[in-house]
């Protein structure tokens, strides 16, 4: 009977908690002008808490929902990193290898021939490629034809069709860190040229389906497009689509037929591509507290997840570009937040690692400490005012009054 009372009183109050964080995300999402938000969060290696309001689709009036996937941007490239390391178990990647010997042309810094670019550069950012005015060239050309798409040659060999000096930074490889979207194309390709798989079907095999992710690194792999949430910008005071305005339907998908495996992994957009629910996304966060397993089931190994998680490049004001929130330490594909991160806005000697996205107004936050098992997952598709850094220096104004929440609430539960 005491067993029973109390299992009432525990459901009781957690309604309650439940409760006060949808109002307190409906509060945060209203006060900053969000279009839709999710927020989830994970404790002891399970979701917590998920929370749902705004909208997903403003034209047709469609809310955001458990169901709702967002093009998450730049937590695209931890996902990708994940899977990439299954590689490295199977020792058919080398991390310090020449990156070269893998793609198949000579990869290098024209100032710094002599200097190889290691697969660990690209995952780093610190291999002194840039993101130069024939980037954008380059990847219109690859979005435009992905059945005949230009080869990564044509951007980083001087005499390419889209190179350009800039497309190089003066310093040595392994020496400074600038993000570059194109060096996860690159490790798209990588991937491809090692398994013979196209990238998609290799993330499909080796992390979705052991997960049950039903997610895509492309918009014409979603299956439920309608749920697909639309990414607005603000322009001229109205809401304006960025991406993803399908209305439901996949009008004119593209053709990838063509492909040849091996040419161009961007293509599949490994840099930010993948399309996820919050929820789907928690499943890769569950495996990384859960060094590598998932629902008892080895996935990737634990070395190589710790891997992952630890530092190797450390920034300072002298090496590294100042990209205001998020700055940190470097693991492979993953930001560590600085130690005055803990205490400020997160729990008290608390180590928060993992990634974040922005893109076409989207702003996504994937954020973990591995050792406590807690961590929570943000997205937002559209913000109608400026984005400001909070006084943590970690994370954007909205995004720490959502913190705060989640530990008002008692969804943060890092030990303290």
């Amino acid at each position: 009977m005491k067993k029973t009372v109390l299992a009432i009183i525990m459901a009781i109050t957690l309604q309650s908690m439940n409760g006060q964080m949808q109002q307190a995300i409906e509060r945060i999402a209203g006060e900053y002008g969000l279009m839709g938000l999710t927020v989830v969060t994970v404790n002891d290696g399970m979701i917590a808490g998920e929370w749902y309001t705004g909208l997903r689709d403003y034209d047709r009036n469609l809310p955001v929902d458990e169901n709702t996937k967002f093009r998450i941007a730049s937590i695209s490239k931890f996902v990708m990193t994940t899977a990439m390391m299954k590689l490295c178990d199977q020792k058919r990647l080398d991390l310090d290898a020449d990156a070269s010997d893998y793609l198949g042309f000579r990869l290098r810094n024209p100032s710094h021939p002599e200097k190889t670019v290691t697969v660990r550069m690209l995952l780093l950012h610190t291999g002194s490629l840039n993101e130069g005015t024939g980037y954008d060239p380059f990847l219109m050309a690859t979005y435009n034809n992905v059945g005949n798409p230009p080869s990564f040659s044509e951007l980083f060999v001087p005499g390419g069709k889209y190179y350009t000096e800039d497309m190089w930074r003066k310093e040595a490889p392994g020496e400074y860190y600038t993000y570059c979207n194109a060096n996860f194309g690159l490790a798209g390709t990588i991937i491809e040229r090692i398994t013979g798989q196209r990238f998609e079907e290799y993330i499909q095999q080796t992390l979705f389906i052991p997960l049950g992710i039903n997610g895509s690194y492309i918009a014409e792999g979603v299956t439920d497009i309608n749920n697909l949430a639309v990414i607005y910008g603000r322009k001229e005071g109205k809401w304006t689509p960025g991406t993803d305005d399908y209305k439901g339907m996949m009008s004119s998908p593209r053709d990838f037929s063509g492909y040849v495996t091996g040419t161009n992994g961007a293509v599949f957009s490994p840099q930010g591509g993948l399309r996820i629910s919050a929820a789907e996304l928690a499943r890769i966060m569950i495996l990384h507290m859960n060094k590598g397993k998932y629902d008892g089931r080895r996935i990737i190994s634990g070395k190589s997840i710790r891997l992952m998680h630890s530092a190797q490049f450390i920034s300072t004001p002298a090496n590294s570009d100042n990209e205001g929130v998020r700055a940190g330490n470097r693991g492979l594909s993953v930001q560590i937040l600085p130690e005055s991160a803990s205490g400020t806005i997160l729990p008290e000697g608390s180590h928060f690692l993992g990634h974040s996205g922005s893109a076409y107004g989207l702003v996504s936050a994937f954020f973990f400490d591995p050792k406590e098992k807690c961590g929570f997952i943000f997205i937002t598709n559209g913000i109608a005012g400026e984005r400001e850094a909070g006084p943590s220096g970690s994370f954007y104004s909205f995004e720490e009054d959502l913190i705060r929440a989640l530990r008002d609430n008692g969804f943060l539960t890092c030990k303290k």
